[in-house]
This record gives C-alpha cells, sequence and structure tokens, in this order.
C-alpha cells in the first residue's frame, strides 16, 4: 500500500486474477463479457448507455488529460469512456476486490495491443476522496513503469453508491459524497474557460429539493459553468437515468429527456426553459370514445411536455393533461391523437376508453376485469396501473389466461385521479388500442 492506495494495471495479470475467482459473464445478450459479483451488478450502468453516453462525451471539447471515476465499481462505464475517446483512465475503488475485477474488465473492454496509452490505465484501491494521495500513487505507479508523464485529470465521471431509498436519505449518504468528492478533484482538474467537464449520474428517484442542492454545490465548486440536467427513460414506465452534463460536457439546453433503446437514442426533447407540470383538476374521468395517450414521465418529471407537444404538427388536437402522479403522465382529448404522437419513442401507449372500474384489478377480480374487456374487442389487456409490484405479474398472467385464445384489438387498463372537492379518489379507466 502506498500513501493509502494500491494501483492495480489493467493487465492480463489482473485478467488471470478475475478468472480465477469469476467467470466471466454477460449482463444482457449481445454486450461482452466481464468479471461482476452480485453486488457490482446491481449497481452497473448497462453496457449500452455506458457506450451512447461515451460517444457524446467523445463530440465535446474537453481539455487535455486523463478521464476519472473515483468510485469506478465494475469499470464498465469507464471503459467505455476510454474506448470511445481514446484517452487513459483513473479508477478508484474503496473495496478491493471490486477494484480488482475492475481491472480485468479494463483490460478485457479496451482494445488489445501495447503502447502508452494503453498500458497507463489503472484502477487504484483506495478512498476515492483522497484527491492529492491518489494522484501521487498513480504517477508514481506510471513512473514505476517507466512513463516520465503525469497527465491531469480532464473529466470527471461520479456515479456514487446510492441508498435504497434515496428520497430518504441526504446526499452525504451516497458514498462517497458528492459535495466531499467534488470539492476534492475539481479544483486539481485540468479545465478550460468553460470549466470543468464533469457527468454526475444520480438517483433517478431524487426529489427536487436534493437536485436544488446539487445545483448549489455545483455553484460553489464550478462557478458559472453550464450544466445540463438529463432525464433517460429505456421505455419501462418509469426514469432510468438522472444526470448532470456540466462544463463542455453541458449543451445549450439545461434540460434534456432522452428516450433510450436496445443500444440507441430513439428521440431526444430538450429545452433552455423547462414549463411547470400541470394537470387540470376534474371531477369525473375521460369519458367513453375519448382518447388517452400515456406519456413516458422522462418527459414530464424534466418538465418538458409543453416542448413535446409542440414539436408535432397536431392541429386540430387539444389535449389536456389528466394526472396527479407524474408515474404515468396522461394526456387526454376528444379527437385522436395525430399519427406523429402515436409513432412518438416516449408515448407509451394511446387507446380509445371503453370502460370505468372503481376497484383495482387484483387476483380475485382479474377474470371480472377481463370479461368486461372482451366485450369492447379487446383480446389482450395490459395493466398500466398501480398494483402491488410483486402482485403485477401474477395478476397479468391471470387477465392473459382469462383472455387466452380471445380474437380482439390489443388494450390497457390505466388508473385516472379524479377529485371529490377537496378529495381524490381513483377510477381504472379501459381502453381499446385501435
Amino acid at each position: 500500500m502506498s500513501e493509502g492506495h494500491q494501483a492495480v494495471n489493467c493487465d492480463g495479470r489482473a485478467q488471470s486474477w478475475a478468472t480465477r475467482r469469476l467467470k466471466p459473464s454477460s449482463q444482457r445478450k449481445g454486450e461482452p463479457e466481464v468479471h461482476m459479483n452480485d453486488h457490482m451488478r446491481r449497481l452497473s450502468t448497462p453496457w449500452a448507455i455506458a457506450v451512447e453516453r461515451s460517444m457524446r462525451i467523445a463530440n465535446s471539447e474537453i481539455a487535455p488529460g486523463i478521464i476519472l471515476d473515483p468510485a469506478c465499481g465494475s469499470g464498465i462505464h469507464l471503459a467505455a469512456m476510454c474506448l470511445e475517446t481514446g484517452r487513459v483512465g483513473l479508477g478508484i475503488e474503496l473495496n478491493e476486490e471490486a477494484g480488482r475485477f475492475a481491472a480485468a474488465n479494463m483490460n478485457r473492454l479496451l482494445e488489445k495491443g501495447g503502447g502508452p496509452a494503453r498500458d497507463s490505465n489503472r484502477i487504484l484501491i483506495g478512498d476515492g476522496l483522497d484527491a492529492e494521495s491518489a494522484l501521487k500513487t498513480y504517477h508514481k505507479s506510471l513512473q514505476n513503469s517507466n512513463f516520465s508523464s503525469a497527465p491531469p485529470v480532464s473529466l470527471l465521471h461520479v456515479d456514487p453508491a446510492r441508498p435504497l431509498d434515496a428520497q430518504n436519505h441526504t446526499l452525504d449518504e451516497m458514498a462517497p459524497p458528492i459535495g466531499e468528492l467534488l470539492s476534492a478533484w475539481v479544483p486539481l482538474m485540468n479545465q478550460d474557460e468553460l470549466g470543468p467537464a464533469l457527468l454526475l449520474d444520480l438517483s433517478p428517484r431524487l426529489s427536487r429539493k436534493q437536485r436544488g442542492e446539487i445545483d448549489a454545490i455545483l455553484d460553489e465548486v464550478a462557478p458559472g459553468s453550464s450544466r445540463t440536467w438529463e432525464w433517460l427513460s429505456q421505455g419501462g414506465g418509469r426514469i432510468d437515468r438522472l444526470s448532470v452534463w456540466v462544463g463542455p460536457l453541458a449543451s445549450e439546453s439545461s434540460h434534456r429527456a432522452i428516450r433510450m433503446g436496445a443500444k440507441t437514442v430513439l428521440r431526444t426533447v430538450e429545452a433552455e426553459s423547462p414549463t411547470p407540470f400541470i394537470s387540470e383538476k376534474r371531477g369525473m374521468p375521460p369519458s367513453f370514445d375519448q382518447w388517452i395517450v400515456i406519456v413516458d414521465p422522462a418527459v414530464v418529471e424534466a418538465r418538458l411536455h409543453s416542448a413535446w407537444l409542440a414539436s408535432f404538427d397536431s392541429a386540430g388536437y387539444n389535449p389536456i393533461w389528466q394526472r396527479a402522479s407524474l408515474r404515468r403522465p396522461i394526456l387526454v382529448s376528444d379527437t385522436p391523437p395525430p399519427d406523429s404522437i402515436r409513432e412518438d419513442p416516449f408515448t407509451v401507449a394511446v387507446g380509445r376508453v371503453c370502460g370505468h372500474r372503481l376497484s383495482s384489478p387484483d387476483m380475485e377480480n382479474a377474470p371480472t376485469v377481463a370479461r368486461a374487456a372482451e366485450r369492447s374487442g379487446i383480446g389482450h389487456l395490459v395493466l398500466r396501473c398501480e398494483v402491488d409490484p410483486e402482485l403485477h405479474p401474477k395478476i397479468q398472467k391471470r387477465l392473459n389466461k382469462a383472455l387466452k385464445g380471445v380474437e380482439g384489438d390489443r388494450g390497457f387498463i390505466v388508473d385516472v385521479p379524479v377529485s371529490r372537492g377537496d378529495n381524490w379518489h381513483v377510477v381504472h379507466v379501459t381502453c381499446v388500442e385501435s
């Protein structure tokens, strides 16, 4: 151990060590094989997202220097950034086993061959908050490998371990704490007039107040630097990634929503001035033959719903937002939405209202719900409403069984809040997709 850190070369020795302990495997079909224990797998960024982000980073004007990930975990994101930018990577990991696996993964994922750049990648075992010690250990490790350079850090990627329930925790309970981490590293970074190049990965469930705390930290450590908040969805009805892009990594817009496909970005919406989300308070649910559009929550969470709607040529289409919750924001209209909205990647589902229910679908009433849907010409009904997460697949399976062999359109059932004075209750609305 040197100065509190131990340097591990990203080479065949690291890969041999990892292979003896844990067989490499692919996270998902078509992705490269890497070494990960269960804890690392839960926290790891999907390879496709890491590559797509890294391609955007490669198009940014960043000062000369290396890429630093001071809480690198599996090393996947760091390896993707190194691959796409052609830069050297330095990862730091407090957990020794994870750090050694990260060194092996870097060796697996980076292009084969030798040369100063390839041989300068390192993983340090130690505390990512101890910036001066980490840089000293890294530079000494390079000297021991007969490299005379002492490159500075020019890009900092932070993806801290997060509490399971980020809504009820302080930012300091993330590991390492973001404020301390940025205060330690940003003064040591090589930066130009645009400020430090920072990419902060945060909990998708971060509250607005906590986002304000992040902004306050950035105002202090990188005053005057541009920043872009980004909400990324993979289409599962939730926000999958929340991040902040700072300095030369920021775009001209302050807010961005991305709909990510299996490997590429399907749609991006940006705006400099996001608008508040206001849903109409209505005492009645959408009526029969009205139309419902369920919109990806990334658009609304980013407050880009107005910019998204304005991007379509939708003359004659005058919807209202009728949703108190942001989990499944819905548009309601008297006329069907235009094809451009139906086909947009941020559109989750489109349907015409054909039924109402006061009770939520459950294991007991699923056959009754299915029969009502069948009478409306629906042969396959999808749950798009709030139910117990553990029961959701079981209720869906029971609906599928009840409608097996029934010919008809696809449909969905969504929960819509309606008001009664100062109180709210939920109506479950069935829609037929057509």
